[in-house]
Parts: C-alpha cells; sequence; structure tokens
C-alpha cells in the first residue's frame, strides 16, 4: 500500500494546486492511496481564508474521480487555540464525518515559525520545546474521537530560524516530546512521519529516528507518512527515506484510513 496521508489542494489556503493535478501526479507516481488534508483554522492569525468552508469542501470532494488511486477526505485541524475556542472546532469537526482528521499546530501564541520573532532569544532546542509543548496544550484539549494522528512536530525545522542544521533531534525537547507521546499512545492515536522537512536537507541525514525509536519505547506501534505537498511535485517525497527510518526505529506498522477507522499494513 503505497500512500500519502498529508496532502493539500487549492481548497486550503496556502496551495495555488488544483486537486486533479495531485491525483495526477499520485497515479503517475503509483500511488495507491491519498488522503487530502484540507486546513482548518479557526481563529488563526493568518486571517479568515484559512477557516474551511466544510460544506463547500465536502461538495467539492465529492466531484473528484480517479480511475486508480483511492481518495480519501481529511482535514487538517488547527489545534493552536485558546481554550474556550475548542468547543466550536469540535462542533466543525462533528458536522462533517471524513476519514482522517489530522492535528497540528501552525503557530506558539498567534507567532508563525515562518515569522523570524519566533526564534527571537530562543536556541533552536528552545524553539522545538515551545512549539511541542504548544502541541500537548492544543491536543489535550481537543476530543480524541475528532481526531486521528499528531501531524509534523518537527514544523519549527522550515521555521525563518538561521541554523544551518534545523533538524529535530530527541535530545532537543525529551521531556516535552515524551508528554506528547504519553497522552496520545493510549489513546490510539499516531504520530506523523512528514517528510516536508527533508526538502532542504542537503546532504544531511533525513531525521526522525531518534525520537521515533523513543515513541517505540513508550508503546507507540504505527505511524502515518504525509508529504504536506502543496504541489505535484511533492507528493510522496522521499518516501522511501521516511520508511527506512522507521523501521529502523522499530515502528511496526504504518496506518490508513477508512471513516476515521486505522487501517494497519506492515512495514
Amino acid at each position: 500500500m503505497r500512500c500519502d496521508y498529508h496532502v493539500h489542494s487549492s481548497i486550503s489556503a496556502d496551495s495555488s494546486t488544483n486537486a486533479l493535478e495531485q491525483i495526477k501526479q499520485a497515479e503517475a507516481l503509483g500511488l495507491d492511496e491519498i488522503c487530502f488534508t484540507e486546513h482548518l483554522e479557526i481563529y488563526f492569525h493568518r486571517g479568515e481564508e484559512w477557516h474551511l468552508d466544510l460544506q463547500d469542501y465536502k461538495q467539492r470532494f465529492a466531484q473528484l474521480i480517479s480511475s486508480r488511486v483511492k481518495i480519501k477526505l481529511g482535514i487538517e485541524a488547527g489545534i493552536a487555540l485558546a481554550a474556550e475556542h475548542f468547543p466550536e472546532l469540535e462542533d466543525e469537526l462533528r458536522s462533517m464525518p471524513c476519514d482522517f482528521v489530522l492535528a497540528s499546530a501552525h503557530s506558539v501564541d498567534n507567532i508563525d515559525p515562518f515569522d523570524p520573532a519566533f526564534y527571537e532569544g530562543k536556541t533552536l532546542p528552545q524553539a522545538f520545546r515551545d512549539y511541542i509543548s504548544a502541541i500537548s496544550n492544543g491536543i489535550k484539549q481537543l476530543d480524541p474521537d475528532l481526531y486521528s494522528c499528531v501531524g509534523h512536530i518537527d514544523f519549527p525545522a522550515k521555521g525563518a530560524h538561521t541554523e544551518s542544521d534545523s533538524r529535530l533531534f530527541y535530545r532537543y525537547a525529551p521531556d516535552e516530546i515524551d508528554t506528547l507521546f504519553r497522552y496520545i499512545i493510549p489513546l490510539g492515536k499516531c504520530i506523523e512521519v512528514n517528510t516536508s522537512t527533508y526538502r532542504k536537507l542537503g546532504q544531511l541525514k533525513p531525521p526522525g529516528e531518534d525520537w521515533l525509536r523513543r515513541y517505540v519505547q513508550l508503546g507507540g506501534e504505527f505511524v502515518t507518512f504525509g508529504s504536506d505537498a502543496h504541489s505535484p511535485k511533492y507528493i510522496g517525497y522521499r518516501f522511501d527515506d521516511a520508511v527506512e527510518i522507521a523501521r529502523r526505529a522499530g515502528v511496526k506498522y504504518y496506518a490508513t484510513y477508512d471513516r476515521m477507522k486505522p487501517i494497519f499494513h506492515k512495514l
């Protein structure tokens, strides 16, 4: 089962790619399944255009067809929210049953990791600690029945930092990573292996084996693989590397989803 479980199209505020272009590329690559995870952000600092119109999305999704690739309906739900806003997010997620919900954070205290201000007065490890803490704080506010997986815990690696090596290492945020993993694993949720941070590695090795090994030590058994592709050229990007990293770390399975239920595939 070759699949990409983090794909965006022009339905998301930050992509200009028609969904059919993404599907066509997935077909060309021989993928079996992709999941569109369009952005749903409420009270987001970038503006109201990030607040996904779920009914419009559902109607547009229903028009997508593919001769070869199975297409799944997903949402990337922003959880960098004040506590009082989570009931509204939950109501929106309940309003549109889908296959997969990726819970993720794109800001900390309304500061985006793509903003240089996020890194002012911080080392890169401190930035990661702040970011992963924000994920933990948010995910604990969200009804576990309404999400499937936690996305891109190494998101600051893509941001406006000045480090030549921005990979997330477990030693940078051991307490914060453990807190997150200890919370989601008993709930039957998983972590995403997101390959978007691989795009600017140069000669550096892809990251993640150390924190995935810790995930396994704490009881994690499965992951999802996502490219975070906003354009066709990144569909399935370096998934062979991601699979090998997860396998070396001891991860047993990766998952696809149907109506929020995981389907396990052996690594």
